[in-house]
């Protein structure tokens, strides 16, 4: 089939993304152009999505027939409940293969759709006019005009007020009551009207008689559900009252920030109360009440929108507002007749109510993504106030790609309406690749819900999440080490930093790292080596060992090869093997591990307990070559001293900057720094030395070159040499000498022996002819 996208079925794109799961036989192919411009969308486009394939030669878009089978499209049912069966859902559109069809159109047929209730409300002859209190009116303007962050909470506030009115409905039906229109389902309409500038949010809930009306409008932060609650409380009741939303009251007045007139149109859903009435009002700190005809049960605002707030009658910018903060209400909600809310709450039921399906369908709900999630948490915990939470790891993220620092992936809601999204405060930041919801209803928040108060409180709520994340993280790495090696390579970037930024927790978090050591050899055919924990080396270190030994180096070929770990290999000490620059600053902040240091081979300190004193003697040398490359190096080295820690090297530099440290400082001054002064380290048995030793005192142009060379050798071994270019004309001359010494000069000599027996036979020959002319011309004579 051929697609066109219209802007109203890319107005909100995980419920797009729904919506197509459940069209039979539907996979898209996307032109790349599409692709790019439609990306703010549609959220769940990705590289591995099946609508995602790119077809480059056409702007139109094709239904290449059924998913493969690594493409599985997953069609879920609204309630989340099982996927559906095209042969068995006959009303669902599926289109054939071939088919143009227009997407928005397509869309449209698979919705689910329920009438929009007629208006049939009308005005009664006599009002009353009230005024409200002089304190109330200020309170009024500042609920319109200073109190809400963002205009469109006051969607989510109306809203909630409807979910909380449709919970005390249906409380009251469980409870044997008779209701007015009995008939009328629990549901909420929202409708909007363009050209006439307005906005309706009709539910049919408990409704109001004309004192509520009076006492729950006229005045501020009074909804009654505080109330209700308290009486569902002493009667024993906590069903009703854990789905109650509405807290404060404050939330109706919100409506005043994008309207200039208010009517509200409610009959009470006790038949015993009256008739039904209507309250308008402009915000001016008055307000009319009256009896009214045709009203249904429940509640009906109508909003007369400001010239400047015309975007709140557009249907496209309502559907984004509400799915974003309101997608989760539990009572069916309907936008101009086509329902929105699809996605459950599942955070709300038990772990084992929830398939793996319904998870699935979450995840790329909350993610914005199409993969799969590695790992789930369904977690709950009622200390130190009542939580339930969903966490989701996905299979990568994209700061691998060089792309911006991601934001907080977990939001927070309270009784299933959005507080706070990506919340900063419910997780420490170097778990920003973790994606979930926090619910609570004990959260305390300030009095328009958009920001949490007690900051004591939040920090405790952190805290029981990061340690149950890591927790969770642990456990997970026992039950499967090879998935959990998988998620490390992908992920280690983030528990490093978590090592270097949370203090409280980094122990913790240092025993989910994984590295190489020194002692693993190479697995299989693909040379694949076993990443080992801290924990792992710790029950493997050798009787005496004190400290916990790394290196830093690019890889583990160099890093086998390098002179910092002879000594090491010699004794047969395991040593962690460290490949990324944030390694060595993950070691300098964590210092130590289960009561050990953390040491760098490349230390002073970590070659003590490796000198082997007893198996090599003193060597008569060592003061010598101590005392001429103390000169010799003035300006370069700090000390220099003997060490048997060396055996296939004549020296080392130990206890300097490293080259990730170098180079970070050196980003962050934006200037070259200067190399300071350092501790030289020499092997006295190496040949080289020996060799200088003997031939400090006769050639000492030589020494001094070999001296500095012998230096720069361990700056390369060091990685902090930061100009290797300086070394040639140096090595130029110790190649020349070298060539001038040895058997090039005896070379050299015979070369001249040659040329000069060459010339001087030349010459006799020459000679010979000459003399030989005369003879052969007086013969001929």
């Amino acid at each position: 089939m051929s697609l066109r996208f219209g802007r109203r079925a890319m107005s909100s794109s995980s419920r797009w993304m729904t919506m197509m799961q459940k069209i039979p036989n539907a996979r898209l192919s996307l032109r790349v152009s599409e692709a790019i411009r439609c990306s703010q969308s549609m959220k769940g486009l990705s590289s591995g999505s099946p609508f995602s394939r790119a077809w480059p030669s056409s702007s139109r878009y094709f239904c290449t027939g059924k998913p493969s089978g690594d493409e599985k499209i997953i069609d879920v049912e609204e309630d989340g409940s099982k996927p559906l069966d095209p042969e068995v859902e006959e009303e669902k559109v599926s289109p054939e293969v071939g088919e143009t069809v227009d997407l928005e159109d397509l869309l449209e047929k698979n919705w689910e759709k329920k009438d929009v209730p007629t208006a049939s409300e009308s005005k009664g002859e006599t009002t009353e006019s009230h005024g409200f209190q002089a304190e109330t009116r200020r309170i009024l303007d500042i609920v319109a005009n200073s109190l809400y962050t963002d205009k469109e909470v006051f969607l989510r506030e109306l809203i909630s007020n409807a979910s909380d009115a449709l919970e005390k409905a249906r409380y009251l039906r469980n409870t044997d009551m008779s209701l007015s229109d009995s008939e009328k389902e629990f549901e909420m309409h929202i409708m909007c009207d363009k050209e006439k500038n307005q906005l309706i949010i009709q539910d049919f809930g408990v409704g109001m008689s004309k004192e509520e009306l009076i006492e729950h409008l006229g005045t501020i932060a009074k909804s009654g559900s505080k109330e209700f609650i308290k009486n569902l409380d002493s009667m024993g009741s906590s069903e009703a009252t854990e789905n109650i939303i509405g807290q404060f009251g404050v939330g109706f007045y919100s409506v005043f920030m994008v309207a200039d007139k208010v009517e509200v149109y409610s009959k009470s859903a006790d038949p015993s109360k009256g008739d039904a009435h209507y309250w308008t009002s402009t915000g001016d700190g008055t307000y009319n009440i009256g009896k009214a005809e045709g009203v249904q049960r429940g509640t009906k605002i109508i909003m007369h929108l400001k010239e400047d707030e015309k975007n709140f009658s557009e249907k496209r910018h309502l559907e984004d507002i509400i799915d974003k903060y309101s997608n989760f209400i539990g009572f069916p909600m309907y936008l101009n007749g086509r329902k929105l809310n699809m996605v459950q709450a599942i955070w709300t039921r038990s772990k084992s109510d929830v398939t793996e399906e319904q998870h699935l369908e979450f995840y790329r709900y909350i993610s914005g993504s199409y993969d799969a999630p590695r790992y789930t948490l369904h977690f709950t915990a009622d200390v130190p106030i009542q939580i339930n939470s969903i966490f989701y790891v996905g299979e990568s993220h994209t700061e691998k790609y060089g792309m911006a620092r991601m934001e907080p992936g977990v939001s927070l809601y309270s009784r299933k309406v959005l507080i706070t999204p990506k919340s900063k405060k419910l997780l420490p930041e170097w778990l920003r690749f973790v994606k979930g919801v926090v619910d609570s209803e004990d959260i305390p928040l300030n009095i328009s819900r958009e920001n949490m108060q007690d900051s004591a409180l939040i920090n405790k709520i952190n805290n029981v999440l990061t340690k149950k994340l890591i927790s969770f993280f642990a456990d997970e790495a026992k039950k499967d080490p090879t998935k959990y090696e998988e998620f490390h390579n992908e992920f280690s970037t983030f528990l490093k930093e978590g090592v270097c930024t949370d203090y409280v927790n980094k122990e913790k978090i240092a025993r989910l790292l994984r590295f190489q050591t020194s002692l693993e050899k190479d697995e299989g055919a693909n040379d694949k080596v076993k990443m080992q924990s801290l924990d792992d080396y710790v029950s493997r270190m050798k009787i005496g060992q004190k400290a916990i030994y790394y290196l830093c180096a690019p890889n583990r070929e160099m890093a086998l090869g390098s002179p910092y770990m002879e000594t090491f290999k010699k004794n047969g000490t395991e040593v962690l093997l460290l490949y990324q620059p944030i390694d060595e600053f993950v070691m300098k902040n964590l210092m130590e591990f289960n009561g050990r240091k953390l040491l760098s081979v490349e230390s002073s300190e970590a070659s003590k307990e490796h000198d082997d004193k007893k198996e090599l003697p003193k060597s008569p040398i060592g003061d010598d070559l101590v005392q001429y490359l103390s000169n010799a190096l003035a300006s370069k080295v700090s000390s220099v001293s003997v060490t048997n820690r060396l055996v296939d090297s004549p020296a080392v530099i130990v206890d300097h900057d490293s080259a990730h440290y170098r180079k970070m400082m050196q980003m962050m001054e934006q200037k070259k720094m200067a190399l300071p002064k350092q501790k030289l380290e020499i092997n006295p048995h190496h040949p080289i030395m020996k060799q200088l030793h003997s031939v400090q005192g006769g050639q000492p142009e030589i020494a001094q070159l070999v001296a500095e060379q012998i230096f720069d050798n361990a700056l390369i071994a060091a990685d902090v040499l930061d100009n290797p270019r300086s070394m040639l004309p140096r090595l130029n001359t110790i190649l020349k000498k070298c060539m001038e010494g040895g058997g090039a000069t005896a070379a050299t000599e015979e070369d001249d022996k040659v040329e000069a027996a060459t010339s001087e036979s030349s010459g006799e020959d020459t000679a010979s002819a000459e003399d030989t002319e005369p003879k052969a011309e007086e013969q001929k004579a």
